[in-house]
């Protein structure tokens, strides 16, 4: 048996993780473990005048899998990633890539409807585009008490500097 030497400063160092890893484990019999089945695209949303544009990431989807559908003030945009048949699951030495159904919802606003939206897929890039989403009202001043009683107003940002 070989001597390994102690260093205190090492372990101590070493704690938070250690501390992670003992207050979380009795919580992870009550959680699904990672699977591969689960696939949850990325998506940025962002205003093109006055339009709301949703950009989603698909890779590897057919643009069959994919539905649209407007729901309750509710964009939702759904489909499947299927699994590759090609391979078979003992060949694989590693499998990263993640495949399943997804499903996000995202609110629009009451006067949207199906006519106001529009959808183009291309290179794996899904974007949706709802025309008129975008209130163009300008933002209001809010008054602020403070707990002296004096007033402050706050001038509304653009997000522009």
């Amino acid at each position: 048996m070989a001597l390994v030497r102690w260093t205190p400063f090492k372990e101590m160092l070493d704690m938070p993780r250690e501390m992670r890893r003992l207050v979380g484990r009795p919580f992870r019999l009550f959680e699904e473990p990672f699977s591969l089945d689960t696939f949850g695209p990325a998506h940025d949303i962002f205003a093109r005048g006055t339009d709301m544009v949703v950009r989603m990431e698909l890779p590897g989807v057919d643009v069959e899998d994919i539905e649209i559908s407007l729901v309750d003030h509710t964009l939702v945009m759904m489909g499947e990633r299927r699994v590759d048949k090609e391979v078979k699951e003992d060949d694989y030495y590693r499998r990263e890539r993640s495949f399943g159904s997804f499903e996000r919802s995202i609110p629009v606003p009451e006067k949207v409807t199906e006519s106001d939206i529009s959808a183009a897929y291309k290179d794996g890039i899904l974007e949706v585009t709802v025309a008129g989403a975008v209130e163009t009202e300008p933002a209001k001043r809010i008054e602020i008490k403070t707990a002296e009683g004096e007033e402050r107003k706050i001038e509304p940002t653009s997000g522009e500097e």
